[in-house]
């Protein structure tokens, strides 16, 4: 069995798969581990040692999905449950409560109302009363958004509660663990007081793994050149840890080498629940603490079988850990770089560029998946700030994070140094980020891509390993030419799309013609928070994971149909993060609207009656046609044929504008019509209804909006006429995909 645990650990990972993918990934597994016996590459013992694996995490993932419990929806409940999980921010504090059942299926929220508002008793483990509403989890409801509801069944949570005061909400109790939780408060409450905003930050995140208080623009910052591995705990950082505490130990002669591997076994033990309990930490303290046990009681074990019973052991402590990206790319980094260890003959330099190159090649599907993007250059920058890192800052943190209790000010003073050198470096990322982010927009790659591009990665290691540079390097130029391919494969398909984005209360509508002949926007609507100021939240969520998604990196022009918040507020972020060649407008479109554009972006008027010819594609402007000094009566009103079917987009218009297109247009027919400003009763009457005859209609309204929208006026004349409505508040995004005259329309949500 030595040197082979990796082939059980691939059989119990197949068997995981199969359930959650696919039943044949088993039968491939079964046959895959039939012909390494065939051909003598394993015994019968492995055989049937990973076949039972197999078999059994197969068995463990059906058994083991849960059936949400029936709860009564958004009615008031009153629930007494064993709470875990918590983690807390400057805004807002979470943790995770048992349902009737005794399952910990419900996500529990408090929004801070004061950033130093605490919740009394609040510790994992404690027995809480907690009075509230049930809801489900939102889905995604547009293609590339993040899918919420998803992503919390994966951790068996099928409902949320959302406090709205303190006092629904009592605690008593505790767990084994809360002496440990209350030493982590301490230490981040200690960092806060003594040390600078910055330094305290990256000391919380980097030690104690509360990253929350990092600045959000260096977080996006990491994000865009794939550092954000720097910021998480990783074993880079444990075994750094590791080394450091040993050689204080050891050579201060604080503890004899014995008692210190003791100390260092108990220490890793304890230190990922300190540490906030991430996949990645338990992975790196677990092989760590493997390794000492077979160094102390001399037995052998290949690196390779260590990290594959960790892998093992994780997944049968938890199966939900598969779906955590963490350890995704902790444990597909660690296997790619002990399997390749052969590789880097080399300076340290050129080892250390190998090394980076590699991490970056063997998770770019994942990344892709996540990111939809890749970035060429992340290579030449983690080579930059991979050794400052691991050579000055980490250690530097937790040179600070000692010296916090007995010299706090010494502390402090260290921590202004590493707060210069820090800034020092962050300040050149962002500077070549401005001058050299090229993201490369690759889209989603298709899972039969993945496949043949990890079968080609493996060709190209075992080429470099054996020193075949030359085929290594056709290899390598294959592997470049997967994503680029993937990034292609809208130029040669001959399918068009028309989507209605699902962007809460405006309009958003987004045109792929066939072949990549262009990609077009119809407005490109804003959000607002609580307080009903501007924000970001539609870009960021909706339309940047859309057109990324697409695999679209240039918008070749953006409509905009009038100067409301809630048809242009993302306008200016698209001009900023895409390529967009123009921004067409009406003639009577308020400029000052404009301001927060990209200076340099083309703003096109638009005069009534003119017919736009585009590549593959005309759009004709049917009004306004004078200035009715009102944004939403100046909505523009446009006419197109996009596959075999006639489309009428008409804005904000209301009643009185409909009856003046009426009398001007007296044979305008369409077959599918953008029903004007969100369904409201202002628009939509049935005698321009009765007129244009449309077969489909389009209502882009948010869901439970304090408007009402749509009308249940507006909705009743629209079935009197047999129109199909299409509405985001039920359907979510609404796609109409085509190719030449036919196409069919499709939800997002089942």
């Amino acid at each position: 069995m030595i040197g082979r645990w990796h082939i059980v650990a691939l059989a119990a990972l197949g068997g995981m798969l199969a359930h959650s993918l696919h039943f044949s990934i088993l039968l491939l597994i079964v046959v895959w581990l039939c012909l390494m016996y065939y051909t003598r590459r394993i015994q019968f013992t492995l055989l049937l040692l990973s076949s039972l694996a197999s078999l059994l995490f197969f068995g463990n993932s059906i058994l083991g999905q849960k059936t949400p419990p029936e709860l009564p929806l958004d009615k008031p409940i009153q629930l007494t449950s064993a709470i875990s999980d918590i983690s807390e921010t400057n805004e807002r504090i979470q943790f995770t409560a048992e349902d009737p059942s005794g399952s910990p299926s419900i996500q529990v929220t408090y929004f801070k109302q004061e950033a130093n508002e605490v919740l009394t008793g609040l510790s994992a483990g404690a027995k809480c009363v907690i009075k509230g509403r049930i809801i489900q989890p939102d889905p995604a409801t547009n293609q590339g958004q993040f899918d919420f509801k998803r992503y919390l069944r994966r951790q068996g949570i099928f409902y949320e509660i959302e406090l709205q005061n303190l006092q629904d909400i009592s605690c008593t109790g505790t767990s084994r663990f809360n002496q440990l939780l209350k030493a982590r408060t301490v230490f981040l409450e200690k960092a806060d007081k003594n040390l600078d905003s910055h330094t305290a930050a990256w000391v919380q995140a980097m030690i104690a793994g509360k990253d929350s208080n990092l600045d959000e623009g260096t977080v996006e910052l990491f994000n865009r050149w794939s550092l954000s591995h720097i910021l998480a705990i990783s074993g880079m950082h444990i075994a750094l840890f590791s080394a450091i505490l040993f050689f204080l130990f050891t050579k201060l002669q604080i503890l004899t080498i014995e008692k210190t591997y003791w100390f260092l076994f108990v220490f890793l033990a304890v230190y990922p629940v300190f540490a906030g309990g991430e996949p990645s930490v338990w992975r790196s303290a677990l092989m760590v603490m493997l390794i000492m046990v077979l160094m102390r009681f001399r037995i052998r074990l290949p690196i390779i079988d260590s990290i594959s019973i960790v892998f093992l052991l994780l997944l049968v402590l938890d199966p939900h850990y598969l779906y955590h990206i963490g350890f995704q790319f902790s444990f597909l980094v660690s296997l790619a770089l002990l399997l390749s260890a052969r590789l880097y003959t080399g300076s340290f330099i050129s080892a250390l560029l190998e090394t980076s190159l590699l991490s970056q090649l063997v998770i770019l599907p994942l990344q892709v998946s996540q990111f939809y993007f890749l970035n060429p250059l992340s290579v030449l920058m983690n080579l930059f700030a991979i050794p400052f890192y691991t050579f000055i800052a980490i250690p530097l943190l937790l040179l600070i994070s000692i010296l916090l209790y007995p010299l706090p000010q010494f502390a402090a003073l260290l921590g202004e140094c590493f707060r210069f050198l820090n800034e020092l470096l962050i300040r050149f990322i962002e500077w070549v980020d401005v001058a050299a982010f090229y993201p490369w927009v690759t889209g989603k790659l298709p899972i039969g891509i993945s496949i043949v591009y990890f079968l080609i990665l493996v060709l190209f290691c075992s080429a470099w390993e054996k020193g075949r540079r030359r085929i290594a390097l056709c290899y390598g130029a294959l592997l470049t030419a997967v994503p680029l391919a993937a990034a292609l494969l809208p130029y040669t398909s001959s399918t068009g799309y028309v989507t209605m984005l699902d962007i809460g209360q405006g309009d958003a509508f987004v045109i792929e013609l066939p072949y990549r002949r262009g990609v077009y926007l119809i407005d490109a609507a804003g959000s607002v928070g609580t307080d009903f100021k501007p924000t970001d939240k539609n870009f960021k969520q909706v339309i940047k994971p859309y057109l990324y998604e697409r695999g679209i990196a240039k918008v070749d022009g953006i409509f905009a149909s009038h100067a409301d918040h809630d048809h242009i507020g993302s306008i200016g972020k698209l001009t900023e993060e895409f390529h967009v060649d123009w921004v067409r407008t009406s003639v009577y479109f308020d400029r000052s609207k404009a301001k927060s554009w990209d200076s340099d972006i083309k703003i096109l008027p638009w005069k009534a009656g003119e017919m736009i010819r585009l590549p593959g594609w005309e759009i004709q402007l049917l009004a306004p046609s004078r200035d009715k000094k009102d944004p939403n009566k100046n909505s523009l009103v446009m006419y197109t044929v996009l596959g075999g079917k006639s489309w009428l987009f008409t804005g904000d218009i209301g009643k009185e504008e409909e009856k003046e297109i009426i009398r001007s247009y007296p044979t305008l027919r369409a077959d599918v019509l953008k029903v004007g400003h969100h369904g409201s009763n202002t628009s939509t009457d049935p005698a321009f209804l009765q007129h244009v005859k449309p077969e489909t209609a389009l209502v882009s309204a948010g869901r439970n909006n304090r408007y009402g929208h749509p009308s249940p006026e507006v909705v009743d004349a629209l079935s009197q006429q047999n129109i199909r409505i299409w509405r985001t508040d039920t359907d979510g995004a609404v796609v109409y995909a085509f190719s030449g005259k036919t196409g069919t329309f499709s939800p997002f949500l089942p």
